[in-house]
């Protein structure tokens, strides 16, 4: 099947697109034909139309003791088509700096999507101001990934069903 699944490069949080290691050989790592990884514009490029499952799990942990409050966002950018609209969003909000605070915190979006041939994915990081240098992007543990369902719109019944 058509499968990626990508682990950010990132540490800090900075606004702006995630960066992501997407060499087959990495650890967590996956590309297969028919999706590709675009180092210059950080988006996950599909050659094949379809429907995909896609999913996004985030994960932070508090890297400076009894600091950092707020929040953090991740949004899926879809080009071309629905700038500014996110396909998939996820906020964390985080554990205020209390003596029994967590210092790490989790969550994951998934959901269907008709992505056309050479449809790209971009995920965009935003981080609100008390959040950042006490919060980081746990390492290996941020992914982006994604596998094709069906090449075919179902119209009416899905394929494969008695009528």
């Amino acid at each position: 099947g058509v499968f990626a699944q990508l682990v950010a490069r990132d540490a800090l949080l900075t606004e702006g697109l995630l960066h992501w290691y997407s060499d087959p050989g990495l650890k967590g790592v996956f590309l297969t034909p028919g999706l590709s990884y675009d180092e210059h514009t950080q988006e996950l490029v599909v050659s094949e139309a379809g429907i995909y499952y896609v999913f996004l799990h985030l994960e932070l942990q508090r890297v400076v003791a009894g600091a950092g409050s707020g929040s953090v966002s991740i949004a899926l950018h879809l080009q071309p088509l629905g700038r500014g609209v996110a396909a998939l969003a996820l906020t964390l909000d985080l554990p205020s700096p209390s003596s029994e605070a967590r210092d790490s915190a989790a969550g994951f979006r998934g959901g269907l999507l008709h992505l056309r041939t050479g449809q790209r994915l971009g995920v965009h990081l935003r981080a609100a101001a008390g959040v950042h240098p006490a919060w980081q992007l746990a390492q290996g543990a941020t992914v982006l990934g994604l596998y094709r369902v069906a090449t075919k719109v179902p119209a009416g019944l899905p394929s494969g069903q008695p009528s």
